[in-house]
């Protein structure tokens, strides 16, 4: 195989660059996604003081909305699996 088989090393650069940004795009999309949908779901991160205990038995109910931890079930915690997030 010779050299003008596999194109030109120019042209190669600029595909792994342009592959490259694209990768770092979705990468930066899919942290977006992931970040907004914990703001959504979980209103301690974005509350003031949000690693404070609440005031009020309202604001405990605001903040506790959802689950952080996912617990196992009984059988699997019986053969030693933990809490993940």
């Amino acid at each position: 195989m010779s050299h003008k088989d596999r194109g030109s090393p120019g042209i190669t650069r600029a595909v792994r660059h342009a592959v490259r940004a694209v990768a770092d795009v979705v990468r930066e999309c899919n942290y977006a996604s992931s970040r907004l949908l914990e703001l959504r779901l979980l209103p301690e991160l974005r509350a003031a003081g949000g690693d404070c205990a609440p005031d009020t038995y309202a604001d405990f109910l605001w903040r506790s909305q959802t689950a952080l931890w996912h617990e196992p079930s009984a059988r699997r915690r019986a053969v030693g699996a933990r809490p993940r997030r």
